[in-house]
C-alpha cells in the first residue's frame, strides 16, 4: 500500500531539479525530461509532479481545452447540455485537458493515477480559476479502460474511436459540487 501523505505534488518551475523517473514510455518519459520546461516556458502546458524525497512518483500536464458541439455525437452533445440550465445551454463548454499523464513502473498497479485524476478533480472543483466544467483527455487504447473506470466517458462514436490512436474522453466536473 502506497502512503500518498508522505508524497508531495508540486508545480514545475523553470529551476526544478529531476529526480529519477521511468514509466516504460520513451515519448512520455522524454516529455518530462525534455519537454515540459519548455511547455511550460510557452505558456502551452502547466506540468505537475507527485514525488517522495528520492523518486517521481508520476507527473501530469494541464492546459486548456473545451468541449464543443462538433466535438461530440448528437446522442452524447444532448446529455452534456442537460447538466446545465437551459439559459445556460451553449455550443461549446470550458474544459481543462489531462494532457501527458504517467506513472513510474515501480509504483504502476497502485492507485498512483486514480489518486491523480482525484487530484486533479479537486484542484479544478474547489480552486477553479477560470471556470472548467469538464476534465478532457485524448487517452492512448491502452489507457481506456482506467479511464473509464475513473468515470470518463466517451465524447465519440465507439466505430470512430478505432480509426485514432487516441479516444476523446471526457469527465464533468458539476457532480463533484
Amino acid at each position: 500500500m502506497i502512503d500518498f501523505d508522505s508524497m508531495k505534488v508540486r508545480r514545475l518551475t523553470p529551476d526544478y531539479v529531476f529526480k529519477p523517473f521511468d514509466c516504460g514510455n520513451p515519448d512520455l518519459n522524454d516529455f518530462l525530461f525534455n519537454d515540459s520546461k519548455t511547455y511550460l516556458k510557452n505558456l502551452l502546458a502547466v506540468t505537475y509532479i507527485l514525488e517522495t524525497d528520492t523518486y517521481t512518483v508520476a507527473y501530469f500536464s494541464v492546459s486548456n481545452d473545451k468541449i464543443s458541439v462538433d466535438d461530440a455525437r448528437k446522442s452524447i452533445w444532448r446529455r452534456i447540455k442537460m447538466s446545465f440550465a437551459h439559459k445556460m445551454h451553449r455550443r461549446d463548454y470550458p474544459a481543462v485537458k489531462l494532457g501527458r499523464f504517467a506513472v513510474d513502473l515501480q509504483f504502476q498497479k497502485a492507485s498512483v493515477g486514480t489518486y491523480i485524476v482525484e487530484f486533479v478533480k479537486n484542484m479544478f472543483v474547489s480552486n477553479n480559476r477560470t471556470g472548467c466544467a469538464f476534465i478532457t483527455v485524448d487517452a492512448l487504447h491502452s489507457a481506456l479502460p482506467f479511464y473509464l473506470k475513473n468515470d470518463f466517458k466517451c465524447l465519440q462514436d465507439v466505430s470512430i474511436m478505432n480509426d485514432s490512436d487516441t479516444v476523446q474522453l471526457y469527465l464533468s466536473l458539476n457532480q463533484f459540487q
